[in-house]
């Protein structure tokens, strides 16, 4: 048996550039930070000749073409595995919650299933063919990010150009900077779930409206860019408080590129939150749903507990800096 633990992810600026409307024009700058909260795959043979699949549901076919999860039945193909395989996966946090948990599953079970071909694949391979699957076999409206998160782990800037070339470098980010950050970003489950390609798609169709020379949506972009990379910026000089503000930045610019991206709830819980000192927030991944990520600083403990009597569960976190791995294959740990 092979078991690939990996990681999920947050976006710390510039989330959304990746996005292939906007990135094969302008390229993307962002940053992310992987966190201790994982996707694990185990795959192992089976003595019969069919396939296994547990999951949300439990699938059990003869042929990879029966299979019915998207994400399973393509990475089978790549890999080559035709049937006699097991495949159970587990996750920390629910599916659809804006942590990057479809990206998390594709790059550790492609993980497993190549180790258990006899090959070690890269990161960076890793990343790149979870894209391909993702965005060119199946269709689906996302970018790189998740990807790369899942793949590398970190706390890195993602530099994409137009031809999808991509650089991805760590950001040189002070221990006691680290520390302060970890302490300071709360992530909130909002108890409720969404289809990020609905999001997706809706930013998709609303920039095809949009001129890329001076139309709403490609403005809100080309600033989401920039304050992504003076987040960089701040979380290199250790200024965390401008960090945070510009966290709130992002969000009010984030909002205005969907009508999908929040709702009166969600908004209420923001609001909220800002009344009672958080220096910035946003909804994690496409938004919709999923968890309400803020930034608090010291003196504002108390905003815990007012988030919490709304409702709101507290999900304590630390970032991640191993990316995806085999964590038992039959011999060690």
């Amino acid at each position: 048996m092979i078991l690939t633990r990996t990681p999920l992810r947050i976006s710390l600026g510039g989330g959304g550039t990746d996005l292939p409307f906007y990135c094969q024009k302008f390229g993307a700058s962002l940053v992310y930070g992987a966190i201790n909260k994982y996707m694990y795959i185990t795959v192992s043979r089976r003595l019969q000749k069919d396939i296994k699949l547990n999951y949300s549901k439990t699938e059990v076919v003869d042929r990879v073409d029966a299979i019915e999860h998207p994400l399973i039945k393509e990475a089978l193909k790549h890999v080559g595995i035709p049937n006699d395989i097991e495949i159970h996966s587990v996750s920390d946090i629910p599916s659809g919650t804006g942590l990057g948990s479809s990206s998390a599953f594709l790059v550790g079970l492609l993980n497993a299933l190549y180790y258990s071909r006899g090959v070690k694949l890269s990161s960076y391979e890793l990343a790149e063919i979870a894209s391909s699957i993702l965005m060119d076999r199946l269709g689906e409206p996302c970018g790189k990010q998740d990807q790369y998160a899942s793949s590398f782990g970190n706390i890195c800037h993602l530099h994409i150009d137009p031809s999808g070339k991509t650089t991805i470098t760590p950001v040189r980010i002070m221990h006691d900077v680290l520390a302060r950050l970890e302490a300071n970003l709360v992530l909130f489950y909002t108890g409720f779930t969404r289809n990020a390609s609905e999001v997706l798609l809706s930013q998709k169709e609303a920039a095809e409206h949009s001129r890329p020379d001076a139309g709403e949506q490609y403005a809100c972009f080309h600033e989401i860019k920039r304050i992504g990379e003076e987040s960089l910026k701040c979380l290199e000089s250790g200024d965390l408080t401008r960090f945070g503000e510009y966290m709130d930045e992002h969000w009010q610019l984030k909002k205005r590129t969907t009508g999908l991206m929040t709702n009166d709830r969600l908004d209420s819980y923001y609001e909220l939150a800002r009344s009672k000192g958080a220096l910035g927030g946003k909804i994690v991944g496409a938004g919709g749903g999923g968890f309400l990520m803020l930034y608090i600083e010291a003196g504002h403990d108390g905003l815990r507990e007012i988030m919490r009597a709304k409702g709101l569960i507290e999900v304590p976190f630390k970032f991640d800096f191993e990316g995806t791995r085999v964590v038992y294959d039959g011999n060690n740990y």
